[in-house]
């Protein structure tokens, strides 16, 4: 018998001292398991949330392709609603109910934009530097300023505020007069 070899080396492989040290490492193991398996289920999180606010913009989109194609698809209601925000003719009461009305859709699906920035479903800017600064536009015109003062009451006052202090954002930025 060697100097180095002592009574440890002599123990059954199943003694108490190895079995405590086997289970031992059994912990370590089974513990960077369970971390590895928690970074794994972080990543596949991150990954769905990706691709649940791409749905979120998508169905956003979706929900604005009749306004837009109401706008663009025709050239009678394209010029009614230039017509409606700058003023540049009077509207006939047929005209201006048909303007007020574009006016509740644009607040309203701009609102499911903000609603779903609030939500954490979609990135701020998607309001502040999207759909909400084109509502913004519309409505620091003449005539949008003279129906969002109307319709705003009718919408999420936090919405409705928001929507005001990005319009006061935008008069600043540009030197323009915004609201009524």
């Amino acid at each position: 018998m060697s100097s180095r070899e002592g009574p440890a080396s002599r123990r059954p492989i199943f003694h108490r001292d190895r079995m405590e040290y086997w289970a031992f490492v059994g912990q370590i193991v089974s513990a960077l398991a369970v971390v590895l398996s928690l970074v794994f289920v972080g990543i596949q999180l991150y990954e769905s949330n990706r691709v649940a606010a791409r749905s979120e913009a998508n169905d956003t989109q979706a929900q604005w392709a009749s306004f837009r194609a109401s706008i663009y698809g025709s050239r009678d209601i394209a010029e009614m609603f230039r017509a409606g925000m700058d003023g540049s003719r009077p509207l006939d009461p047929a005209d201006k109910l048909r303007f007020d009305y574009l006016m509740r859709e644009h607040g309203w699906a701009t609102y499911q934009v903000w609603q779903r920035v609030q939500e954490g479903l979609m990135p701020r800017a998607h309001y502040e530097q999207g759909q909400g600064l084109d509502f913004v536009r519309v409505i620091c015109t003449p005539g949008g300023a003279a129906v969002w003062a109307r319709i705003k009451a009718e919408l999420p006052r936090p919405y409705a505020a928001d929507t005001d202090r990005l319009a006061a954002d935008y008069a600043r930025a540009g030197k323009l007069r915004c609201g009524s």
